[in-house]
């Protein structure tokens, strides 16, 4: 279009259509179970602690990339009229956050490590000693990333992918772009964050020199307990999550490979809440207080009898006493 002053309807394809179905009905589905997930939160104080603002925060960018995919979804299943100079910047935007978010939520695990790292081999509870340098782990990890899309952008370093009737994309221009974005985007945080939660979990294991038998079993059942919600929500992330920032340098979002990252990519997105609170005991204890409140109400309705109310007709004798009258 030569005049960039009128506006285009902006559709999806057919094939685009059809390719984006599966991963509609997965985040109708995460809708779902984030929904259960923030109602327990607020529901109960005893799951709203300072030592969870990471999880949190992870669940936040699993919202957000939600939100992100509805929009895009609804600003082309609406066929809107857009200009030229507002398209661009929602393609943009559109390229940018999709990247940016998943970007963030290796980062978030990462700090969520170390943090419990300090807590459980430091005995230093980092969330009431050092807000402010938690504040500014918040602001570092939610800004840095944001600032090396725009400056891959303003270099040339990365090129849009606007094809007709498709979402919009955002590829490095060459190998070694892809490379250092990998690097910095999934090798090093994911090695750190299995790095620290392995010496947590080696630390919790080591009982040398603990003389109290009752210590040492207390230490091996948090042990256990640490080992099976990491290998239970670690392989689940790095099976569903990873290939997305792994496929994402090399190919285009609609493509075949690109497709089937990103519907596991939402997959994980549907089952984040679902795994984190089935295996954090505080949400256990607050979905048992739940079903025992509702098992206690339906017992009180069943104890309370409904009075029965009998309606008879006048007794014999009023009946024989008004036929003498008569």
């Amino acid at each position: 279009m030569d005049n960039q002053t009128d506006c285009e309807v902006i559709v999806w394809s057919q094939q685009a259509f059809a390719i984006i179905q599966p991963i509609f009905y997965i985040s109708i589905i995460a809708i779902f179970t984030h929904l259960f997930f923030w109602i327990q939160f607020l529901l109960y104080p005893s799951v709203r602690q300072r030592s969870m603002q990471w999880l949190y925060a992870y669940l936040i960018t699993d919202l957000l990339l939600l939100v992100r995919f509805f929009l895009s979804y609804i600003y082309r299943y609406s066929s809107l009229c857009i200009p030229h100079h507002p398209r661009i910047v929602i393609c943009y935007c559109e390229a940018i956050f999709d990247n940016y978010l998943n970007l963030l939520q290796s980062y978030i695990l990462l700090a969520l490590n170390i943090c419990r790292y300090l807590q459980i081999v430091r005995n230093h509870n980092v969330y009431s000693l050092n807000r402010r340098l938690i504040l500014s782990a918040h602001l570092f990890i939610y800004v840095l990333p944001l600032l090396g899309h725009v400056t891959l952008i303003q270099r040339g370093w990365s090129h849009l992918q606007n094809p007709p009737g498709d979402a919009c994309d955002l590829l490095p221009t060459s190998l070694l772009i892809r490379l250092v974005f990998l690097l910095f985007s999934y090798f090093i945080p994911v090695l750190l964050t299995l790095t620290f939660l392995l010496r947590s979990l080696n630390y919790i294991r080591n009982t040398d020199g603990i003389q109290s038998r009752e210590i040492v079993d207390a230490r091996l059942r948090h042990h256990r307990q640490l080992v099976i919600q990491s290998c239970v929500f670690y392989s689940l992330w790095l099976i569903l999550w990873s290939p997305h920032l792994l496929v994402f340098p090399f190919y285009y979002k609609s493509s075949r490979v690109g497709i089937v990252a990103q519907i596991m990519n939402y997959m994980s997105i549907a089952v984040d809440p679902v795994v984190i609170a089935a295996l954090d005991v505080r949400f256990l204890n607050a979905w048992k207080s739940s079903g025992d409140h509702v098992d206690r109400q339906v017992r009180r309705k069943r104890s309370i009898r409904v009075p029965v109310i009998r309606f008879s007709g006048p007794s014999d004798e009023m009946i024989e006493s008004s036929s003498n009258a008569i």
